[in-house]
Protein backbone atom coordinates (compact mmCIF):
# COMPACT_ATOMS: atom_id res chain seq x y z
CA UNK A 1 0.00 0.00 0.00
CA UNK A 2 1.15 3.45 -0.63
CA UNK A 3 1.13 6.62 1.36
CA UNK A 4 -1.28 8.07 -0.55
CA UNK A 5 -3.31 5.22 -0.45
CA UNK A 6 -3.01 5.17 3.87
CA UNK A 7 -3.95 8.54 4.01
CA UNK A 8 -7.97 8.68 4.24
CA UNK A 9 -10.39 11.90 4.95
CA UNK A 10 -10.66 10.49 8.55
CA UNK A 11 -7.06 9.98 9.24
CA UNK A 12 -4.80 12.84 8.33
CA UNK A 13 -1.29 13.21 8.73
CA UNK A 14 -0.27 14.34 12.11
CA UNK A 15 1.20 18.22 11.69
CA UNK A 16 3.09 19.02 14.13
CA UNK A 17 3.04 22.78 15.73
CA UNK A 18 6.62 24.55 15.48
CA UNK A 19 6.12 27.97 17.31
CA UNK A 20 8.51 29.60 15.74
CA UNK A 21 7.67 28.95 12.20
CA UNK A 22 4.34 30.19 12.96
CA UNK A 23 5.16 33.35 13.89
CA UNK A 24 7.23 33.51 10.63
CA UNK A 25 4.27 32.83 9.13
CA UNK A 26 2.13 35.57 10.74
CA UNK A 27 5.71 38.63 10.75
CA UNK A 28 5.37 37.74 6.80
CA UNK A 29 1.79 38.13 6.84
CA UNK A 30 1.74 41.17 8.32
CA UNK A 31 4.69 42.61 6.20
CA UNK A 32 2.63 41.36 3.11
CA UNK A 33 -0.71 43.18 4.94
CA UNK A 34 1.67 46.66 4.81
CA UNK A 35 3.10 46.69 1.72
CA UNK A 36 -0.49 45.78 -0.03
CA UNK A 37 -2.83 47.41 2.36
CA UNK A 38 -4.97 45.48 1.68
CA UNK A 39 -6.38 44.17 4.90
CA UNK A 40 -9.35 45.71 6.46
CA UNK A 41 -9.69 47.91 9.83
CA UNK A 42 -12.63 45.75 10.54
CA UNK A 43 -12.30 42.29 12.30
CA UNK A 44 -13.52 40.73 9.36
CA UNK A 45 -13.32 40.73 5.54
CA UNK A 46 -16.18 39.31 3.08
CA UNK A 47 -14.18 38.47 -0.19
CA UNK A 48 -14.62 35.79 -2.84
CA UNK A 49 -12.67 32.74 -3.43
CA UNK A 50 -10.88 34.60 -6.19
CA UNK A 51 -9.35 37.70 -4.05
CA UNK A 52 -8.41 35.36 -1.13
CA UNK A 53 -6.77 33.00 -3.29
CA UNK A 54 -4.81 35.80 -5.08
CA UNK A 55 -3.80 37.56 -1.64
CA UNK A 56 -2.47 33.57 0.13
CA UNK A 57 -1.05 33.07 -3.66
CA UNK A 58 1.14 36.36 -3.71
CA UNK A 59 2.09 35.54 0.20
CA UNK A 60 3.71 31.94 -0.72
CA UNK A 61 5.11 33.25 -3.32
CA UNK A 62 7.27 35.91 -1.57
CA UNK A 63 8.30 33.78 1.08
CA UNK A 64 8.76 31.01 -0.95
CA UNK A 65 11.48 32.87 -2.81
CA UNK A 66 13.81 32.62 0.53
CA UNK A 67 12.53 29.50 2.17
CA UNK A 68 13.25 26.57 -0.19
CA UNK A 69 11.61 24.03 1.86
CA UNK A 70 8.46 25.84 1.64
CA UNK A 71 9.34 26.10 -1.94
CA UNK A 72 9.22 22.26 -2.33
CA UNK A 73 6.44 21.72 -0.46
CA UNK A 74 4.62 23.62 -3.13
CA UNK A 75 5.92 21.54 -5.99
CA UNK A 76 4.99 18.39 -4.21
CA UNK A 77 1.64 19.78 -2.67
CA UNK A 78 0.82 20.33 -6.52
CA UNK A 79 1.86 16.65 -7.90
CA UNK A 80 -0.31 15.44 -5.15
CA UNK A 81 1.50 14.44 -2.05
CA UNK A 82 -0.67 14.32 0.56
CA UNK A 83 1.98 14.94 2.68
CA UNK A 84 3.26 18.39 1.55
CA UNK A 85 -0.23 18.92 1.13
CA UNK A 86 -1.44 18.66 4.69
CA UNK A 87 1.87 21.12 5.77
CA UNK A 88 0.55 23.49 2.84
CA UNK A 89 -3.30 23.73 4.32
CA UNK A 90 -1.78 24.21 7.84
CA UNK A 91 0.09 27.52 6.46
CA UNK A 92 -2.76 28.32 4.86
CA UNK A 93 -5.20 27.87 7.71
CA UNK A 94 -3.21 29.95 9.69
CA UNK A 95 -2.97 32.72 7.32
CA UNK A 96 -6.78 33.05 6.70
CA UNK A 97 -6.99 33.61 10.58
CA UNK A 98 -4.59 35.83 10.24
CA UNK A 99 -5.90 38.01 7.36
CA UNK A 100 -9.42 37.34 8.76
CA UNK A 101 -10.46 36.52 5.81
CA UNK A 102 -14.54 35.50 5.29
CA UNK A 103 -14.47 33.87 1.96
CA UNK A 104 -18.05 34.50 0.49
CA UNK A 105 -20.06 30.35 0.79
CA UNK A 106 -21.65 31.35 -2.79
CA UNK A 107 -17.93 31.50 -4.24
CA UNK A 108 -16.53 28.32 -2.71
CA UNK A 109 -15.88 24.57 -4.93
CA UNK A 110 -18.85 22.57 -2.92
CA UNK A 111 -18.23 20.38 -0.90
CA UNK A 112 -14.33 21.53 -0.18
CA UNK A 113 -13.79 23.71 3.14
CA UNK A 114 -12.78 27.31 2.61
CA UNK A 115 -8.85 26.37 3.89
CA UNK A 116 -9.21 23.27 1.13
CA UNK A 117 -10.41 25.89 -1.75
CA UNK A 118 -7.83 28.57 -1.30
CA UNK A 119 -5.27 25.42 -1.36
CA UNK A 120 -6.65 24.20 -4.69
CA UNK A 121 -6.70 27.49 -6.10
CA UNK A 122 -2.90 28.27 -5.16
CA UNK A 123 -1.08 24.71 -4.64
CA UNK A 124 -3.75 22.33 -6.32
CA UNK A 125 -5.28 21.32 -9.31
CA UNK A 126 -7.81 23.80 -9.20
CA UNK A 127 -11.66 22.92 -9.70
CA UNK A 128 -10.01 18.89 -10.63
CA UNK A 129 -7.88 18.90 -7.28
CA UNK A 130 -10.57 16.72 -5.50
CA UNK A 131 -12.08 14.79 -8.12
CA UNK A 132 -8.83 12.93 -9.87
CA UNK A 133 -8.38 11.68 -6.14
CA UNK A 134 -11.96 10.12 -6.19
CA UNK A 135 -11.28 6.22 -5.60
CA UNK A 136 -13.65 5.29 -8.21
CA UNK A 137 -13.01 7.90 -11.01
CA UNK A 138 -10.18 6.13 -13.56
CA UNK A 139 -9.54 9.28 -15.55
CA UNK A 140 -10.31 13.40 -15.07
CA UNK A 141 -10.26 15.45 -18.43
CA UNK A 142 -10.24 18.99 -18.51
CA UNK A 143 -11.33 20.07 -22.27
CA UNK A 144 -11.69 23.92 -22.90
CA UNK A 145 -13.71 24.77 -19.72
CA UNK A 146 -15.40 21.57 -19.42
CA UNK A 147 -14.49 18.57 -17.31
CA UNK A 148 -15.67 15.04 -17.61
CA UNK A 149 -14.82 12.06 -15.54
CA UNK A 150 -14.40 8.34 -16.43
CA UNK A 151 -15.77 6.13 -14.13
CA UNK A 152 -16.77 2.22 -14.66
CA UNK A 153 -16.10 2.87 -18.21
CA UNK A 154 -17.89 6.09 -18.73
CA UNK A 155 -17.19 9.09 -19.49
CA UNK A 156 -19.60 11.43 -18.54
CA UNK A 157 -19.14 15.63 -17.71
CA UNK A 158 -19.59 17.11 -14.38
CA UNK A 159 -21.62 20.24 -13.49
CA UNK A 160 -18.34 21.91 -12.70
CA UNK A 161 -17.07 24.64 -14.87
CA UNK A 162 -13.64 26.62 -15.63
CA UNK A 163 -14.75 30.36 -15.74
CA UNK A 164 -12.19 30.78 -19.26
CA UNK A 165 -9.27 29.45 -20.94
CA UNK A 166 -7.34 31.16 -19.39
CA UNK A 167 -8.15 29.82 -15.75
CA UNK A 168 -7.03 26.81 -18.00
CA UNK A 169 -4.04 27.72 -19.00
CA UNK A 170 -3.12 29.27 -15.39
CA UNK A 171 -3.36 25.58 -13.70
CA UNK A 172 -1.45 24.00 -16.60
CA UNK A 173 1.25 26.64 -15.95
CA UNK A 174 1.04 25.63 -12.09
CA UNK A 175 0.97 21.83 -13.01
CA UNK A 176 4.14 22.05 -15.15
CA UNK A 177 5.89 24.02 -12.97
CA UNK A 178 5.16 21.30 -10.20
CA UNK A 179 6.28 18.61 -12.94
CA UNK A 180 9.24 20.35 -14.25
CA UNK A 181 7.98 20.03 -17.84
CA UNK A 182 7.41 23.40 -18.94
CA UNK A 183 4.69 23.77 -21.27
CA UNK A 184 4.09 26.65 -24.26
CA UNK A 185 3.75 27.46 -27.26
CA UNK A 186 6.77 26.38 -28.60
CA UNK A 187 6.49 23.26 -26.29
CA UNK A 188 2.24 22.90 -26.33
CA UNK A 189 2.54 19.10 -25.39
CA UNK A 190 3.46 17.60 -22.19
CA UNK A 191 3.58 14.08 -20.71
CA UNK A 192 4.38 13.98 -17.18
CA UNK A 193 2.86 12.29 -13.52
CA UNK A 194 1.79 13.27 -10.76
CA UNK A 195 2.66 12.19 -7.36
CA UNK A 196 0.58 9.20 -7.07
CA UNK A 197 1.62 7.85 -10.57
CA UNK A 198 -1.50 8.94 -12.19
CA UNK A 199 -0.56 9.89 -15.63
CA UNK A 200 -0.75 13.76 -16.77
CA UNK A 201 -1.32 14.54 -20.52
CA UNK A 202 -1.13 17.88 -20.85
CA UNK A 203 -2.10 20.15 -24.41
CA UNK A 204 -2.59 23.92 -25.49
CA UNK A 205 -2.37 25.84 -28.95
CA UNK A 206 -1.33 26.04 -31.47
CA UNK A 207 -1.30 22.10 -31.11
CA UNK A 208 -4.69 21.61 -29.82
CA UNK A 209 -7.73 23.89 -30.51
CA UNK A 210 -8.69 24.24 -26.88
CA UNK A 211 -6.22 23.36 -23.71
CA UNK A 212 -6.25 20.31 -23.01
CA UNK A 213 -5.43 18.45 -18.93
CA UNK A 214 -6.02 14.78 -18.43
CA UNK A 215 -4.98 12.97 -15.44
CA UNK A 216 -5.14 8.99 -16.18
CA UNK A 217 -5.23 7.78 -12.50
CA UNK A 218 -3.39 4.36 -12.90
CA UNK A 219 -5.18 2.02 -10.59
CA UNK A 220 -3.56 -1.05 -9.73
CA UNK A 221 -5.61 -2.98 -7.32
CA UNK A 222 -4.20 -5.55 -5.23
CA UNK A 223 -5.72 -7.90 -6.75
CA UNK A 224 -5.57 -11.60 -7.07
CA UNK A 225 -6.92 -13.91 -9.71
CA UNK A 226 -10.00 -15.28 -6.88
CA UNK A 227 -10.57 -11.31 -7.02
CA UNK A 228 -11.02 -11.10 -10.62
CA UNK A 229 -13.72 -14.24 -10.88
CA UNK A 230 -15.62 -12.00 -8.02
CA UNK A 231 -15.24 -8.94 -10.69
CA UNK A 232 -16.82 -11.18 -13.25
CA UNK A 233 -13.53 -10.84 -15.62
CA UNK A 234 -13.15 -14.51 -15.35
CA UNK A 235 -14.31 -17.52 -14.08
CA UNK A 236 -13.16 -20.34 -11.42
CA UNK A 237 -11.74 -22.74 -14.23
CA UNK A 238 -9.89 -19.74 -16.52
CA UNK A 239 -8.44 -18.45 -13.05
CA UNK A 240 -6.93 -21.78 -12.40
CA UNK A 241 -5.70 -22.44 -15.75
CA UNK A 242 -4.02 -19.20 -15.56
CA UNK A 243 -2.60 -20.21 -12.39
CA UNK A 244 -1.20 -23.48 -13.82
CA UNK A 245 0.71 -21.74 -16.97
CA UNK A 246 2.53 -18.99 -14.75
CA UNK A 247 3.22 -21.71 -12.03
CA UNK A 248 4.98 -23.46 -15.02
CA UNK A 249 6.41 -20.72 -17.12
CA UNK A 250 4.22 -20.13 -19.99
CA UNK A 251 5.08 -16.35 -21.24
CA UNK A 252 1.80 -14.07 -21.57
CA UNK A 253 0.66 -11.46 -23.30
CA UNK A 254 -2.00 -9.57 -22.71
CA UNK A 255 -3.84 -6.82 -24.86
CA UNK A 256 -6.90 -5.15 -24.92
CA UNK A 257 -8.46 -1.56 -25.57
CA UNK A 258 -7.70 1.70 -23.01
CA UNK A 259 -9.08 1.19 -19.82
CA UNK A 260 -10.15 -2.29 -19.95
CA UNK A 261 -7.82 -3.32 -17.12
CA UNK A 262 -5.17 -4.86 -18.45
CA UNK A 263 -2.39 -3.59 -15.74
CA UNK A 264 -4.34 -5.00 -13.18
CA UNK A 265 -4.80 -8.08 -14.76
CA UNK A 266 -1.30 -8.33 -15.61
CA UNK A 267 -1.05 -7.74 -11.46
CA UNK A 268 -3.13 -10.34 -11.01
CA UNK A 269 -0.72 -12.81 -12.57
CA UNK A 270 2.20 -11.80 -11.31
CA UNK A 271 0.26 -12.96 -7.98
CA UNK A 272 0.90 -15.97 -8.72
CA UNK A 273 4.70 -16.33 -9.35
CA UNK A 274 6.53 -18.34 -7.01
CA UNK A 275 8.29 -16.12 -3.97
CA UNK A 276 11.68 -18.12 -4.85
CA UNK A 277 11.70 -16.38 -8.40
CA UNK A 278 13.75 -13.65 -9.34
CA UNK A 279 11.05 -10.65 -11.43
CA UNK A 280 12.56 -7.79 -13.25
CA UNK A 281 10.51 -5.19 -14.57
CA UNK A 282 10.56 -2.31 -17.03
CA UNK A 283 8.39 0.40 -17.25
CA UNK A 284 8.02 4.02 -18.33
CA UNK A 285 7.51 5.08 -14.77
CA UNK A 286 7.55 2.96 -11.52
CA UNK A 287 3.71 2.34 -12.07
CA UNK A 288 3.07 -1.39 -11.57
CA UNK A 289 5.37 -0.94 -7.91
CA UNK A 290 5.80 -5.03 -7.44
CA UNK A 291 8.00 -4.94 -4.82
CA UNK A 292 6.23 -2.59 -2.90
CA UNK A 293 2.84 -4.80 -3.46
CA UNK A 294 3.78 -8.36 -3.68
CA UNK A 295 3.75 -9.62 -0.21
CA UNK A 296 6.67 -11.70 1.28
CA UNK A 297 10.51 -11.48 0.43
CA UNK A 298 11.11 -11.21 -3.37
CA UNK A 299 14.08 -10.61 -5.54
CA UNK A 300 12.23 -8.12 -7.68
CA UNK A 301 14.51 -4.84 -9.13
CA UNK A 302 12.14 -2.38 -11.10
CA UNK A 303 13.80 -0.46 -14.21
CA UNK A 304 12.55 2.38 -16.56
CA UNK A 305 12.84 4.79 -19.40
CA UNK A 306 14.95 7.75 -18.80
CA UNK A 307 14.50 10.48 -21.39
CA UNK A 308 16.84 13.00 -19.73
CA UNK A 309 19.57 10.68 -20.34
CA UNK A 310 18.76 9.38 -23.76
CA UNK A 311 17.67 5.61 -22.21
CA UNK A 312 14.95 4.53 -24.12
CA UNK A 313 12.50 1.68 -22.93
CA UNK A 314 14.70 -0.32 -25.78
CA UNK A 315 18.02 0.32 -24.50
CA UNK A 316 16.66 -0.41 -20.72
CA UNK A 317 15.57 -3.67 -21.41
CA UNK A 318 19.15 -4.95 -22.68
CA UNK A 319 20.95 -5.29 -19.19
CA UNK A 320 18.06 -7.06 -17.74
CA UNK A 321 18.59 -10.45 -19.12
CA UNK A 322 22.02 -10.51 -18.24
CA UNK A 323 20.62 -10.42 -14.50
CA UNK A 324 19.25 -13.81 -14.76
CA UNK A 325 16.04 -13.56 -14.13
CA UNK A 326 13.20 -16.14 -14.30
CA UNK A 327 10.76 -12.77 -15.25
CA UNK A 328 10.51 -10.02 -17.12
CA UNK A 329 7.47 -8.00 -16.95
CA UNK A 330 7.22 -4.84 -18.93
CA UNK A 331 4.05 -2.83 -17.52
CA UNK A 332 3.47 -1.51 -21.60
CA UNK A 333 5.01 -2.49 -24.68
CA UNK A 334 4.70 0.37 -27.21
CA UNK A 335 7.52 0.32 -29.69
CA UNK A 336 11.13 -1.47 -30.31
CA UNK A 337 11.50 -2.89 -26.76
CA UNK A 338 8.96 -5.72 -28.10
CA UNK A 339 11.95 -6.71 -30.34
CA UNK A 340 14.06 -7.01 -27.28
CA UNK A 341 11.17 -8.96 -25.17
CA UNK A 342 10.70 -11.25 -28.20
CA UNK A 343 14.54 -12.30 -28.32
CA UNK A 344 14.38 -12.80 -24.47
CA UNK A 345 11.94 -14.80 -24.70
CA UNK A 346 13.21 -16.93 -27.58
CA UNK A 347 16.49 -17.33 -25.38
CA UNK A 348 15.03 -18.68 -22.17
CA UNK A 349 13.51 -16.13 -20.14
CA UNK A 350 9.90 -15.92 -19.27
CA UNK A 351 7.99 -12.88 -20.38
CA UNK A 352 4.86 -11.01 -19.22
CA UNK A 353 3.77 -7.73 -20.68
CA UNK A 354 0.28 -5.55 -21.88
CA UNK A 355 0.18 -4.18 -25.08
CA UNK A 356 -2.54 -1.89 -26.49
CA UNK A 357 -4.93 -3.34 -29.65
CA UNK A 358 -8.39 -3.03 -30.62
CA UNK A 359 -8.76 -6.16 -32.26
CA UNK A 360 -7.68 -9.79 -30.83
CA UNK A 361 -7.39 -10.84 -34.49
CA UNK A 362 -4.64 -7.89 -35.02
CA UNK A 363 -2.66 -8.90 -32.01
CA UNK A 364 -0.09 -10.53 -34.06
CA UNK A 365 0.43 -8.24 -36.55
CA UNK A 366 0.51 -5.56 -33.95
CA UNK A 367 3.38 -7.07 -32.47
CA UNK A 368 5.23 -7.41 -35.72
CA UNK A 369 4.63 -3.40 -36.62
CA UNK A 370 6.36 -2.71 -32.99
CA UNK A 371 9.34 -4.96 -33.64
CA UNK A 372 9.87 -3.61 -36.89
CA UNK A 373 10.01 0.23 -35.17
CA UNK A 374 13.51 -0.98 -33.78
CA UNK A 375 14.98 -0.11 -37.41
CA UNK A 376 16.41 -3.51 -38.49
CA UNK A 377 15.56 -5.00 -41.27
CA UNK A 378 12.71 -8.60 -40.25
CA UNK A 379 11.27 -10.69 -42.88
CA UNK A 380 7.51 -10.36 -42.19
CA UNK A 381 6.92 -14.15 -42.16
CA UNK A 382 9.90 -14.97 -39.96
CA UNK A 383 8.47 -12.01 -37.41
CA UNK A 384 4.97 -13.54 -37.37
CA UNK A 385 6.62 -16.95 -36.12
CA UNK A 386 9.29 -15.19 -33.61
CA UNK A 387 5.94 -13.63 -31.85
CA UNK A 388 4.64 -17.14 -32.11
CA UNK A 389 7.37 -19.11 -30.21
CA UNK A 390 8.04 -16.41 -28.01
CA UNK A 391 4.74 -15.59 -26.20
CA UNK A 392 2.98 -18.65 -25.21
CA UNK A 393 -0.37 -17.49 -24.36
CA UNK A 394 -2.04 -14.43 -25.42
CA UNK A 395 -4.91 -12.46 -23.47
CA UNK A 396 -7.60 -10.05 -24.28
CA UNK A 397 -9.65 -7.99 -22.84
CA UNK A 398 -12.84 -5.86 -23.23
CA UNK A 399 -15.44 -3.43 -21.90
CA UNK A 400 -18.73 -4.99 -21.98
CA UNK A 401 -22.02 -3.97 -20.82
CA UNK A 402 -23.51 -6.16 -18.58
CA UNK A 403 -26.84 -5.93 -16.73
CA UNK A 404 -26.61 -2.10 -17.50
CA UNK A 405 -22.82 -1.55 -16.33
CA UNK A 406 -19.28 -2.42 -18.38
CA UNK A 407 -17.59 -4.65 -16.86
CA UNK A 408 -13.77 -5.65 -17.37
CA UNK A 409 -13.68 -9.14 -19.23
CA UNK A 410 -11.33 -11.63 -20.65
CA UNK A 411 -12.69 -12.58 -23.80
CA UNK A 412 -9.83 -15.09 -25.07
CA UNK A 413 -7.10 -16.90 -23.61
CA UNK A 414 -5.20 -18.36 -26.73
CA UNK A 415 -1.96 -20.21 -27.58
CA UNK A 416 0.40 -19.25 -30.08
CA UNK A 417 2.71 -21.77 -31.47
CA UNK A 418 4.50 -23.04 -34.65
CA UNK A 419 4.00 -26.55 -35.73
CA UNK A 420 6.40 -28.89 -37.59
CA UNK A 421 5.87 -27.13 -41.11
CA UNK A 422 6.92 -23.49 -39.85
CA UNK A 423 3.02 -22.56 -39.46
CA UNK A 424 1.85 -20.37 -36.94
CA UNK A 425 -0.95 -22.23 -34.78
CA UNK A 426 -3.55 -19.91 -33.04
CA UNK A 427 -5.37 -22.23 -30.29
CA UNK A 428 -8.77 -20.48 -28.37
CA UNK A 429 -8.98 -22.40 -25.13
CA UNK A 430 -11.05 -20.32 -24.30
CA UNK A 431 -13.54 -17.72 -25.71
CA UNK A 432 -16.36 -15.26 -24.44
CA UNK A 433 -20.20 -16.17 -25.70
CA UNK A 434 -21.36 -12.93 -26.84
CA UNK A 435 -24.82 -13.73 -26.98
CA UNK A 436 -25.09 -15.94 -24.06
CA UNK A 437 -22.72 -13.84 -21.54
CA UNK A 438 -20.90 -17.09 -20.38
CA UNK A 439 -17.40 -18.81 -21.22
CA UNK A 440 -16.81 -21.38 -23.01
CA UNK A 441 -13.43 -23.85 -23.30
CA UNK A 442 -13.47 -24.89 -26.59
CA UNK A 443 -11.69 -28.12 -26.60
CA UNK A 444 -8.77 -27.20 -28.39
CA UNK A 445 -5.52 -28.87 -26.33
CA UNK A 446 -2.34 -27.31 -25.80
CA UNK A 447 0.77 -27.80 -28.54
CA UNK A 448 3.44 -30.54 -27.91
CA UNK A 449 5.83 -28.00 -27.35
CA UNK A 450 4.35 -25.88 -25.07
CA UNK A 451 3.15 -29.04 -22.97
CA UNK A 452 7.17 -30.62 -23.26
CA UNK A 453 7.91 -26.80 -22.08
CA UNK A 454 5.54 -26.92 -18.76
CA UNK A 455 6.29 -30.55 -18.32
CA UNK A 456 10.02 -29.74 -18.17
CA UNK A 457 8.98 -27.19 -15.21
CA UNK A 458 7.25 -29.87 -13.00
CA UNK A 459 3.62 -29.60 -14.60
CA UNK A 460 1.60 -32.71 -13.68
CA UNK A 461 -0.41 -33.54 -16.89
CA UNK A 462 -3.21 -34.54 -14.88
CA UNK A 463 -3.84 -30.90 -13.37
CA UNK A 464 -4.61 -29.85 -17.35
CA UNK A 465 -6.83 -32.88 -18.25
CA UNK A 466 -9.02 -31.88 -15.65
CA UNK A 467 -9.40 -28.70 -17.52
CA UNK A 468 -9.79 -30.61 -20.48
CA UNK A 469 -6.41 -28.80 -22.48
CA UNK A 470 -4.21 -31.46 -21.95
CA UNK A 471 -3.36 -33.90 -25.42
CA UNK A 472 -2.52 -37.35 -25.25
Amino acid sequence: MTPGERLSSRMQPRIRFDAGQYLKDIMQARQTQNRLAVLPSRPERRMTLREASKLVYEHLSERSKKDQALYEDILQAGLGDPAAGARMKAVIDTLLMEYRMDIDPDTLISPLSPTECVFAETCGAGLIEDLYRLPDVEEVQVIGCDIYLLRGGEMIRHHRKFASLADVLLLQDRLSLCGKKPINQRQPFIQSYMWNRSRLVMTRPPYSDVPSIHIRNFIVKDVTLGHLVELQTIDHRMARLLQLLIRYHASFLIGGGTATGKTTFLFALAQEIPQNERIRTLEKEFEVALRERLRGTRNILAVREVEEIGLTMEESFKPLLVMSPHWVIVGEAKGSEVSQMVQGALRGHDMMGTMHTKYRESFISDVVDMIKQDGRQHDHKDAIRRVARAFNVVVFLRLIRLNGKYVRVVTEITELSVDERQEVCIRPLVEWDYQRHHWRFTGEQLSKPLMEHLIANGAQPHEFRELGVWGS
